[in-house]
């Protein structure tokens, strides 16, 4: 019997808009008066222009001399019917140099009742008669999907992926531990993966992970895989890899290794860069915002998928969509211009089935993000982003540091951390100082019959645009005092709706462990008591894009996509490569700052204790596991490996001594300490040794300590038998706090 979802009886509440269909049918008589029409005989088309509408300028095609043109055209407008909508009909003459306008006349679209239809004439100077047909509709299916649960393709891999964790599970613990486990939901712990970010360093010590998962037998435990940045890289170069999962990390590691050996200044000769900027003039003549962070992708996927540049994130539900990999999720934020990110960010999580922001309910396919949305309703389509896009937006805090990645600052602290670079750069540094919020669509010549006209416009501005851009790749002063050098930006999918409330991401589960933690003691765990300060302020639903950037810029662990109570994960497995002051330092931070964020969403989360590490040092990995697992019921444990080398410079293998003098030099690194350290945050060209160095480092601490992660494991089946409805909840309990009724819907704390 197949279970209940109560997620999808919580209604996320939205207006829907109202779809007004204008065909233009024909016109009698159109003249440009008498003396004008002994010059010439009109080429007429109409002009229909909406204000309030979102791409609410459509023309006719234009006719040669003909004065009883048959048009026979339909245009949709998306419209907010809490808006005072007018219609501008403008009936239009082409000409060589400049259009003329022959008349213009206006509609009351709130004239008409919803379901309406009918035909009207309008009369221009008195002679010319035009006929339009007029609907108004409900567009009562939107291409957003509005609801806190799960899309139905994810449960779907849930209930086929359930079925090959429990035989990995069998074969990864053995048959004494596994001999009644079954495939119900109800039994099978979800075991999550996660990688943080940190550049190069971060990719490279994933792909040593998950090679050490692969071979070992953990990842066919796994359920979700989650990366945040550097993390997300390397995820991405493994699940668009066409041999991927026949083919493993040993070998695909192998082929990275390769990739990254390279100067990262390869990609900037002036041929390369000018077939980058050109692609990218496409994708803004389309109409789609084009920023620095398109040209940081581009070189993002030249370097790793250089081979696959045309994969997209809908393309990688190939590798999933029978059960036989864990889902990939990835996250970047939605930040305001004018805020930093550690006080406000939403944010956004992006997979294979789905994009969207759980805070609002609202999620999308793959292929609609980036397309323009109004009202929940895609009014302008584009092609789907490629992979190596979202890449570069996933990791975009290096686009905002290009020089410093490419070594061309004049920064004379070469030691700094990416956090101290970033302090020193101003959200007005990072986000468009122009407001106009315009469009970015060009506008076409005036002479809609100068085609010769037209393609010299359209040169013009693409070589004046190419220009600016290669001047902003070159000059390290002005680079973010241009248009182009900032964050990314795309067509809000949110606009026009209505957020006068949000959901929480816990709706239905009570959180017992906040009661348990003192405020004081929480607020020590954090250096800025303004940290998520104004996480619960909703997005700018009037704005017509959005700026994206690299979730690391608030903490360094994708932590918000996996605690999702809908998801129900009883074990994560976190991997932080985030950068230290030394190699001795508390390795706590971000997961502190995890920590935080869960508790302030209500989010069950385990006691982070730091006192951990005046007790027993530096370690290759903590356990983190609820006080009382009795009543924090729906806390899940942690095990935070972290970045550190310390049984690997005696042993190459888990109980194997490292004897000769190579294989002992080979080990004898540091990490943080060194001050010409290949593994700095900005170090995007890793030579063969020290990628093999940082690989094998990571492979090895994850080994190590797999005993640990077996334990937890068998912990996990062992606490799912006697707490079958972890994480669940029943249709009870929504009906009981009356998410049915629009007036008690929950709202934001103020």
């Amino acid at each position: 019997m197949a279970s209940i979802d109560p997620y999808q009886y919580i209604i996320v509440e939205h207006q829907y808009s109202h779809k007004f269909t204008v065909t233009v049918l024909r016109a009698v008589n159109v003249t440009k008066g008498a003396f004008g029409d002994m010059l010439d005989t009109p080429d007429p088309y109409v002009e229909l222009f909406i204000s309030s509408a979102i791409d609410g300028r459509k023309k006719t095609q234009y006719f040669n001399n003909i004065i009883n043109p048959v048009w026979n055209e339909t245009f949709e407008f998306i419209l907010d019917p809490n808006q005072e909508n007018i219609l501008e009909i403008s009936l239009m003459d082409a000409n060589y140099v400049m259009d003329e306008c022959l008349g213009t006349t206006t509609f009351q679209i709130s004239s008409m009742k919803v379901g309406e239809k009918k035909e009207i004439s309008f009369v221009f100077n008195k002679v010319t008669e035009m006929f339009l047909e007029f609907y108004l509709g409900i567009c009562s299916s939107t291409d957003l999907r509005f609801s806190m649960a799960l899309c139905v393709e994810e449960k779907s891999f849930r209930q086929k992926r359930r079925e090959k964790v429990v035989e990995g599970m069998k074969k990864f613990l053995g048959p004494e531990h596994t001999n009644n486990l079954k495939s119900s939901p109800r039994e099978v712990p979800v075991i999550a993966v996660l990688g943080s970010g940190g550049g190069f360093r971060a990719m490279v010590g994933f792909a040593g992970v998950m090679k050490a998962l692969y071979e070992s037998g953990v990842l066919d435990c796994a359920t979700y895989i989650a990366g945040l940045s550097g993390s997300t890289w390397y995820m991405s170069t493994l699940y668009s890899h066409s041999e991927f999962p026949k083919k493993g990390p040993r070998e695909i590691n192998k082929e990275l290794m390769h990739c990254v050996s390279y100067n990262p200044l390869l990609l900037l000769t002036p041929q390369k860069v000018k077939r980058y900027i050109e692609s990218l003039w496409k994708k803004k003549c389309s109409g789609q915002p084009v920023t620095f962070t398109d040209i940081f992708a581009m070189l993002i996927g030249e370097t790793l998928i250089k081979d696959r540049m045309d994969s997209k994130l809908s393309h990688l539900k190939d590798k999933v969509n029978n059960g036989q990999c864990p889902l990939p999720l990835f996250t970047c934020l939605h930040v305001k211009p004018d805020v930093s990110e550690l006080m406000f960010a939403d944010w956004m999580e992006f997979s294979p089935y789905e994009i969207g922001m759980a805070k609002y309910g609202t999620f999308m396919p793959p292929d609609l993000f980036g397309s323009k949305f109004f009202m929940g309703t895609v009014v302008k389509k584009y092609e789907e982003n490629p992979l190596h896009f979202l890449m570069g937006v996933w990791g975009s805090a290096f686009s905002i540091l290009f020089n410093r990645v490419l070594g061309l600052s004049s920064s004379q602290n070469s030691g700094s951390t990416m956090e101290e670079e970033l302090e020193n750069i101003k959200p007005k540094h990072i986000f468009s100082t122009d407001c106009s919020d315009s469009d970015d669509e060009l506008q076409e010549p005036k002479g809609t019959e100068n085609a010769e006209a037209e393609e010299e416009y359209h040169r013009n501005n693409q070589a004046s645009w190419v220009q600016r851009m290669l001047m902003a790749l070159v000059s390290d002063t002005a680079l973010f005092n241009t248009r182009e050098g900032r964050a990314g930006k795309v067509h809000n999918f949110m606009l026009g709706l209505n957020l006068n409330a949000s959901y929480p991401i816990s709706p239905l589960l009570d959180f017992e462990t906040q009661e348990s933690v003192d405020e004081d003691e929480m607020d020590a765990a954090v250096t800025d008591p303004d940290e998520f300060d104004r996480i619960y302020e909703p997005l700018d639903v009037k704005s017509k894009k959005i700026h994206i950037v690299d979730s690391g810029l608030t903490f360094n662990l994708p932590y918000p996509l996996i605690l999702r109570p809908q998801r129900g994960v009883d074990l994560i497995i976190s991997f932080d490569f985030s950068a230290r002051p030394s190699d001795s330092s508390p390795p706590f931070k971000e997961l502190l700052l995890a920590e935080k964020w869960a508790r302030m969403n209500k989010l069950p989360f385990p006691k982070i204790q730091t006192n951990v590490f005046d007790r027993e040092g530096l370690k290759e990995c903590y356990v983190f596991k609820p006080k009382n697992p009795n009543v924090e019921k729906h806390c899940p444990t942690i095990i935070h490996f972290v970045l550190a080398n310390i049984n690997f410079r005696k042993y190459k293998a888990p109980g194997v001594r490292r004897e000769t003098k190579e294989e002992k030099e080979f080990a004898d690194f540091d990490i943080f300490d060194d001050p010409e350290t290949p593994f700095s945050t900005f170090n995007f060209q890793y030579p063969n040794d020290a990628f093999r160095r940082l690989h094998d480092l990571m492979e090895f601490n994850t080994l190590n300590n797999i005993d640990v992660i077996k334990q937890a494991i068998k912990e996990s089946i062992e606490y799912r038998k006697h707490n079958p409805s972890r994480c669940s909840v029943s249709l009870t309990d929504v009906e009981a706090r009356k998410y049915f009724n629009k007036d008690s819907k929950h709202k934001l704390p103020t």
